[in-house]
């Protein structure tokens, strides 16, 4: 696992899933895998709305015992199977954020000897708090994607 920080203020986190890259993309684009494996310890994702397709718009409804009840909203920019997507990301506060952000998430989906490595550029944060508890909720989440696929 490697992760980067870099400024303006983003952050990459990678993983080598020992999957094939189709299973780590339907993981990415299906609501039923997608509320197993994303989302950090602290939150529990509990519903999926995903219109997968370039300019679709996705809803996941996220409770957690910090923040409560909230839902991560965003648009599909970029959908290439089985290799990259990418969508916009507003948290509408349910990160520590009071304010509603738009940040953006690239997907890469690398072919690699034993599986697949999964990229992760996540961009546009306002501040390093924010992207540092992102940087955690997206390590939590790769490890618990290693263990759907």
């Amino acid at each position: 696992m490697t992760t980067t920080i870099t400024h303006p203020v983003s952050l990459k986190v990678s993983r080598l899933i020992k999957a094939p890259r189709e299973r780590i993309y339907a993981a990415w684009t299906t609501p039923s895998d997608i509320m197993k494996w994303l989302g950090g310890g602290c939150c529990q994702f509990v519903s999926a709305k995903m219109d997968v397709r370039v300019g679709g718009d996705y809803a996941f409804l996220v409770k957690s015992e910090q923040s409560g009840e909230s839902e991560i909203r965003g648009t599909y920019r970029e959908l290439n199977p089985p290799g990259r997507l990418a969508f916009t990301w507003n948290t509408g506060g349910c990160d520590g954020d009071m304010e509603r952000a738009e940040t953006l998430v690239t997907v890469d989906l690398l072919e690699r000897q034993g599986g697949t490595e999964v990229v992760i550029s996540h961009d546009r944060f306002t501040n390093d708090e924010s992207r540092d508890r992102h940087q955690a909720g997206w390590t939590a989440s790769l490890e618990k994607l290693e263990n759907l696929s």
